[in-house]
């Protein structure tokens, strides 16, 4: 007995994508917008898009299913201690006076980055995939670079 279970996708955001996170190989994506209907047919997975192409992926081979903004577009904004900043994965702003130093802590406490804000920010594009910490004026956050 074949059960098939329709998923009705309500995200329509311009910028948000369904990710397919295979057990081996390559993530794939579609935008929200081109996708008609997600369907669980047979142990697979099956993507309509409005133009009528389809995608099917066994069940069994996926790790995990997400919807997200791709990472060279998502923005995160936070207010700390009465300090704004801005993380879009490659610099980080802060409304902090120029010269104000930034430290940069690797999860094992260890310091990556000392460096004044050059203006109101600093490049870490360099810095590997993981979390850190960052201290600005006596303020302290996470950040994660993907």
């Amino acid at each position: 007995m074949a059960v098939s279970l329709l998923v009705s996708i309500a995200v329509q955001a311009e910028d948000n994508y369904l990710y397919i996170q295979p057990n081996a190989g390559e993530t794939a994506n579609w935008s929200i917008p081109s996708l008609q209907k997600m369907s669980f047919n047979g142990g697979h997975v099956v993507l309509t898009t409005k133009a009528g192409t389809s995608a099917s992926t066994p069940i069994s081979s996926i790790d995990r299913i997400y919807i997200a903004t791709p990472s060279s577009q998502r923005i995160e904004e936070c207010t700390k201690g009465g300090l704004t900043y801005r993380w879009d994965g490659k610099v980080l702003q802060a409304d902090a006076h120029p010269g104000t130093l930034v430290e940069v802590f690797n999860i094992s406490g260890t310091i990556v980055v000392k460096q004044p804000l050059a203006g109101n920010s600093v490049d870490l594009h360099h810095l590997s995939k993981g979390i850190y910490i960052v201290r600005i004026d006596g303020q302290a956050f996470r950040i994660i670079k993907k």
